[in-house]
């Protein structure tokens, strides 16, 4: 039985309404502000049935305003790094603003996990929709193109699918995301350490110390082959060069394969949990939370850890247009933007 709900979750520091929308049913229960699209909140059951929170947040809106790493907010619009905030489209140089080691992180610095977005509720038969829209100016960062944005969250018996598509007025460039962080442990009782991903790729993006792709190379005899599984307590205690260089974690683009049902799926074997991904998107780029000690208290009045969470960012290559150029897209009014990534979640008795 599907239902929805939505009520008031607080103001921001400029005086803009937050609302907090709510699906639910006998799965998942899915709570989504209209700041920044972000899930705030997502309750599943463990093997004995317990619901509990399985994704990173803060229990009000200044949490959100002041010290949030992108808990699970709605990335735009590029993921990603693009160095030194160079874009450039038909041979023309936009220069995007920068916000990290002189390169432009998420969009930066308008954060789509910082706006206020339009929403709407519906529920259709078993399922539950919320649509989000936002316009995002010309030149906004610097991007081109004043393009209209609209995401469904929809809710579906065990799965929660996301759909982005942006429509804009000229040539331009876009890569949306979604940085949740998820621990299945239930309500942040350990970090990651002891879940096992399974990554379906055969291939993975090197980064350099600014975290910039660098060199495509083959999963073999690495670390990073997760085709079988693997701990994540594994690779942080890895002494490889790629999981040193970003605070002993991932944070790295894997490509996908796509030549599974799945594209990932991580467990955690002593509660039962498992979430699945599927995903039309190239590239998934892996974040363990490698720095976020710096975060401070979440909710449940939790001190926040390094490898509290892990993230699976579906998206584009990264930095496409310079890096990998045969592989660009560029976006027109006649070729919208799209993107779709699903979320299965499941249970198991050992």
């Amino acid at each position: 039985m599907i239902s929805t709900d939505v009520k008031d979750w607080g103001v921001t520091k400029d005086g803009r309404q937050v609302f907090c929308y709510t699906l639910k049913n006998e799965f998942l229960e899915v709570s989504i502000l209209n700041y920044g699209g972000i899930i705030q909140k997502i309750m599943m059951p463990d093997k004995n049935g317990k619901f509990e929170n399985i994704v990173l947040g803060f229990d009000n809106i200044e949490g959100y305003e002041e010290r949030s790493p992108h808990f699970g907010a709605i990335v735009g619009r590029t993921a990603g790094r693009i160095k030194k905030g160079e874009l450039i489209i038909n041979g023309s140089l936009y220069q995007l603003k920068t916000n990290n080691c002189g390169n432009n992180l998420h969009g930066y610095p308008e954060f789509y996990g910082q706006k206020i977005w339009d929403c709407s509720l519906k529920e259709e038969g078993k399922r539950a929709v919320l649509t989000l829209k936002r316009t995002s100016p010309h030149l906004e960062a610097g991007y081109p193109g004043n393009v209209e944005f609209t995401i469904n969250y929809v809710l579906e018996n065990n799965t929660l699918t996301l759909e982005y598509e942006g429509i804009p007025d000229r040539d331009t460039y876009m890569s949306l995301t979604n940085h949740t962080y998820f621990n299945l442990s239930g309500n942040y009782k350990k970090d990651i350490g002891n879940q096992k991903i399974t990554l379906y790729c055969d291939k993975y993006l090197e980064v350099d110390e600014e975290t910039l792709p660098v060199k495509i190379s083959k999963v073999d005899n690495s670390i990073f082959d997760l085709r079988k599984g693997r701990y994540f307590n594994e690779i942080f205690s890895s002494d490889e060069e790629q999981v040193k260089i970003v605070n002993q974690g991932i944070d790295h683009p894997f490509v996908l394969s796509h030549k599974e049902k799945i594209d990932a799926e991580c467990i955690d074997e002593e509660s039962g949990r498992i979430v699945e991904m599927k995903t039309d998107q190239p590239a998934v780029v892996i974040y363990t939370g490698n720095w976020l000690d710096e975060v401070g208290i979440i909710s449940g009045n939790i001190i926040c850890k390094n490898h509290f969470g892990f993230c699976l960012e579906t998206q584009d290559y990264p930095d496409v247009l310079k890096f990998i150029p045969e592989k660009g897209k560029i976006y027109t009014p006649d070729k919208k933007y799209y993107q779709k990534t699903s979320f299965i979640f499941k249970c198991f008795v050992k």
